[in-house]
């Protein structure tokens, strides 16, 4: 079966300060080690294909694809160089809003927070995967605007950015495949998420991509991986081909759509991608 790759940051080493929440949560990888992946790739004589590109391939046992989660801008600064160097393909899965108004995730915020605040090791942990950051995340997306507002001193400048308009029409201009990632990042399973909601995420990142792009979108990827069957088969009824996960659900037992499950890149961790990439 196809392997695929799961990514989000990149950046290179010299430009990854400590502490980083995204560096120690495993979103964010340095451009160095993100040319080491690829080259391993490359060595082994993987064949790199888009995600809507799987089905159709009847011998997929040394298919790859690349996928980059939520649209930063470090994706098209320090991993695009890359991909052309090799003259590889990926797929790309913006998240609408942040891409075509300039603005960041409360998660954004969140992490660049916490990495202001002198912490124990403890309580670091908590903030980036523990309790504090469960309940952060979960919740709407105005419960976590007030989180940060009671929560942390007020940033002066955001550290990151996602990709303009112009930068995801280029992409897909040159070869690469842009599928959605919805509108807000909102958990398609969260309590506050309804059908009329998870319908507005799918349709109107969707349009507002093919607009872009000028291209079809037929692949949506369920923000952070939480998906259930409803939501498989209202991305198959919005017009979408293939979703991509992380992990597969045990309870699901049928899949109106291909669904992907993906291998997690973490930071420098290449002996543990080469046993998974072998052993799926």
């Amino acid at each position: 079966m196809a392997k695929i790759l799961m990514f989000h940051r990149v950046l290179p080493q010299k430009l990854i300060k400590k502490p980083n929440a995204y560096a120690t949560f495993g979103t964010l990888i340095s451009q160095e080690y993100f040319e080491k992946v690829i080259t391993y790739l490359v060595h082994n004589k993987f064949e790199f294909v888009n995600i809507s590109d799987i089905k159709k391939r009847k011998n997929n046992t040394k298919l790859v694809a690349l996928t980059f989660d939520d649209g930063y801008s470090d994706n098209f600064e320090f991993a695009l160089p890359i991909l052309q160097k090799f003259n590889l393909t990926a797929t790309f899965y913006p998240i609408l809003n942040h891409c075509i108004n300039n603005t960041v995730l409360p998660l954004d915020r969140y992490y660049q927070c916490v990495d202001e605040m002198t912490l124990s090791d403890e309580k670091r942990e908590d903030y980036i995967s523990g309790d504090i950051k469960k309940k952060f995340y979960w919740s709407k997306p105005e419960e976590q605007e007030k989180f940060l507002k009671t929560s942390f001193t007020e940033l002066q400048s955001n550290r990151v950015s996602y990709l303009q308009p112009s930068q995801i029409r280029y992409l897909a201009d040159n070869g690469f495949e842009i599928g959605s990632h919805s509108v807000t990042h909102s958990l398609f399973t969260a309590e506050y998420m309804d059908e009329s909601q998870i319908i507005f995420e799918l349709q109107h990142s969707k349009n507002s991509l093919e607009l872009i792009t000028a291209k079809p979108v037929n692949s949506f990827c369920f923000p952070s991986g939480y998906y259930n069957e409803s939501g498989i088969n209202l991305a198959k009824e919005n017009g979408y081909t293939s979703v991509c996960i992380i992990k597969k659900k045990k309870d699901i037992k049928s899949e109106s759509l291909p669904t992907y499950e993906r291998i997690f890149v973490k930071p420098n961790s290449l002996e543990e991608l080469s046993i998974a990439l072998n052993d799926l």
